[in-house]
């Protein structure tokens, strides 16, 4: 597979894409009901027509930042989850698919050979992937993997703080049971989630469990009369995933810092604005999804304008994925908590 995609193809793919993803849409409808694919994929028309909408959007910010080698491992994702959702291979074919017929039919020769030349290797190496994705599941045990995490399951707040206080009685750093207990915790029933084996209530009542932990860790930072450094946290917009900018605002206040968490949905407009109000010492974002690569980057640019020298970190999964382009925009990509700290020069 090219490193590499022409800026032609690129704007191609672009110009096209609404009608590329009605498209797509309208290939999946027409697969579903005259192939019977509700008997066979284990998954619904709605959430094989959303998973579709999320990869095109993904595509395009791979083929306009030239990231195919970043292609394989979110297609990877894709496959696992389709494969969570008991739809095997054949839903992830389809998806897979529908994207290679748009574009070979609707953008014409050479930029829909160069376009579509990466989903049809992928297309080709798809027992791999779909083997793989199984292998995943597979290896995710039935029973939660640790006490924390089968009390948050269960939204058991009262043993859940019992779990996590209890290495601090001991002399652990809150900071520490948040690395490595709760942010542990959330990624395994965030894969759980992923992979569908648990109950949309289970997810609720998890959730809601960690958020009240870590606020409760949060308020154990000690006073301090010396000035103490600021920091402004947020998901970069259109990003959901709420419990990560919590637990990052939680970590950062029992490091010393005095943090404040805008959370989700916010426009960056209205993030370089609270940026430009609050004037923290330090921005941290959170990126989940690749396919929010311009949104991060539009962030950035708006706080860069406004406050030059304030340093911007960010991370995330979406993040790592694009980490060359965000540090070619002046942001520090940090692969977890404690390195985004190190990389700003310690705690507090």
């Amino acid at each position: 597979m090219t490193s590499r995609m022409s800026k032609s193809s690129s704007q191609v793919f672009a110009a096209e894409y609404q009608q590329l993803a009605a498209l797509v849409q309208k290939r999946i409808q027409v697969e579903w009901h005259c192939h019977g694919l509700s008997d066979t994929t284990g998954i619904g028309l709605g959430d094989l027509l959303d998973y579709a909408d999320h990869f095109g959007r993904m595509l395009n910010v791979v083929y306009k930042f030239s990231l195919l080698d970043a292609l394989r491992e979110q297609a990877q994702w894709y496959a696992t989850v389709l494969a969570g959702r008991g739809s095997g291979d054949l839903a992830f074919a389809v998806l897979l698919e529908s994207w290679i017929v748009a574009i070979q039919g609707m953008i014409k020769p050479p930029e829909c050979d160069e376009l579509s030349a990466p989903l049809q290797d992928l297309h080709q190496d798809m027992p791999a992937i779909v083997e793989q994705a199984r292998n995943l599941l597979h290896s995710v045990r039935v029973e939660p993997s640790s006490p924390l995490v089968a009390s948050l399951i269960a939204g058991d707040v009262q043993q859940a703080r019992r779990t996590v206080l209890g290495p601090i009685s001991k002399g652990g750093q809150p900071d520490r049971v948040i690395t490595d207990l709760i942010l542990p915790a959330m990624a395994e029933i965030g894969l759980r989630w992923e992979l569908h084996t648990l109950e949309v209530y289970q997810e609720h009542l998890a959730t809601e469990a960690v958020k009240t932990l870590l606020i409760g860790l949060a308020a154990m930072k000690k006073p301090t009369d010396s000035p103490r450094r600021t920091a402004l946290v947020s998901c970069v917009p259109g990003d959901k995933h709420d419990l990560v900018p919590l637990a990052l605002w939680a970590y950062l206040e029992v490091r010393g810092w005095s943090a404040k968490n805008l959370g989700t949905s916010l426009l960056a407009e209205q993030i370089a604005r609270a940026a430009v109000d609050l004037a923290p010492d330090a921005i941290f974002l959170v990126q989940t999804m690749l396919s929010q690569l311009d949104d991060a980057l539009e962030t950035i640019a708006l706080v860069r304008a406004r406050l030059p020298d304030r340093r911007i970190v960010i991370g995330g999964r979406g993040a790592e994925a694009g980490r060359a382009i965000l540090q070619q925009a002046g942001a520090i990509v940090a692969r977890n908590f404690e390195e985004a700290c190190q990389l700003l020069g310690g705690g507090g």
